[in-house]
């Protein structure tokens, strides 16, 4: 393959991920810079609308496909572990519209493999790519919405408390965070006062909310309420010992993600440096690439070295990931 052939292959490929990924961003995505423009404008009812007649366009498109795998009995545990997923990310999506958009990625990069490589091994990678890659996004998106509501869970306790301090009630102190903060926070803290007003019980909204959290520091805070509920005490103090402990644990997160900073940027370095390598020495001499790609040989040597590459990004991210 010349270098004309490797730069029409890179552009296809930039162009399969750019596409793949304005689609994902379209269904996972909340647009939030769309809201705080429209609140300077006067054309937020518009936006809304249009807002959501686009997200009704891409529901309708992959409604076909989701109501098949609804009717089949595949994938059971796997929704289920999807569905978990989709809540921590407070997508509101339902499982299996999100296993339609993985297999439509599987199959558009199975085939874009197959026609551009003319290779079962290198479709197979192509096509777990495309099955993976909305995972990956999902992931990312729960990790930012966790490290938001962690930074905001020193302030909400806060408020917690300087209300219960006022002599309001904790549903009163629930409803004022709600209403006063802003972010994820608000939202499960709203949740959580729509769920005590429509008569669930306290403890049990408290624990659907660190459900649909997965925060550690959010399941120390509800721990400490309900066993306050149960023996008694100053519910006040000790949400502020909580809040200094977390804030205390923020600052210590903030020290380690500085300490290994060095270690995470040498990670990555190592971990692009072999595509990197590739791409540099496909462009000064493809004949010598050539031969990976199509030899049989060569592309076992492809596979293992993929293998043993996602095996060293995952150690070192295991070394670089210290919990506090």
């Amino acid at each position: 393959m010349d270098f004309t052939g490797l730069l029409i292959l890179l552009v296809l490929g930039i162009s399969l991920c750019v596409l793949c990924y304005q689609l994902l961003c379209g269904l996972f995505t909340d647009n939030n810079y769309i809201s705080r423009l429209d609140v300077y404008t006067t054309q937020a009812e518009t936006s809304k609308d249009e807002k959501i007649k686009r997200q009704e366009n891409y529901r309708q498109g992959l409604g076909l496909l989701a109501r098949s795998i609804e009717k089949t009995g595949f994938f059971s545990n796997y929704k289920n572990k999807i569905r978990m997923k989709l809540t921590n990310a407070n997508i509101l999506m339902k499982a299996e519209e999100y296993l339609s958009i993985c297999l439509i990625l599987f199959v558009v990069s199975g085939l874009f493999g197959a026609v551009l490589f003319k290779n079962f091994v290198i479709m197979l990678i192509m096509a777990v790519v495309g099955w993976v890659t909305p995972l990956f996004i999902l992931n990312r998106n729960i990790n930012k919405r966790l490290r938001t509501i962690n930074n905001q869970l020193g302030d909400t306790i806060a408020v917690l408390s300087n209300s219960l301090k006022a002599g309001h009630s904790f549903f009163q102190a629930v409803d004022s965070v709600g209403r006063e903060l802003t972010g994820p926070v608000a939202d499960e803290f709203s949740k959580l006062q729509k769920e005590i007003s429509l008569g669930v019980n306290t403890e049990t909204a408290l624990e659907n909310m660190v459900s649909r959290v997965g925060s550690d520091d959010m399941e120390l805070m509800v721990t400490a309420v309900l066993i306050q509920r149960q023996i008694g005490g100053n519910l006040a103090e000790i949400l502020d010992n909580i809040s200094e402990t977390i804030r205390q644990r923020i600052r210590a997160k903030g020290e380690i993600r500085t300490l290994t900073a060095q270690g995470r940027m040498s990670g990555w370095v190592i971990s692009l440096l072999p595509f990197l390598l590739a791409i540099a020495i496909s462009m000064i001499s493809p004949e010598h690439m050539k031969v990976l790609i199509t030899s049989q040989l060569g592309i076992i040597m492809i596979v293992i070295a993929l293998v043993m590459e996602l095996m060293g990004i995952l150690f070192v991210k295991k070394i670089i990931n210290i919990e506090v």
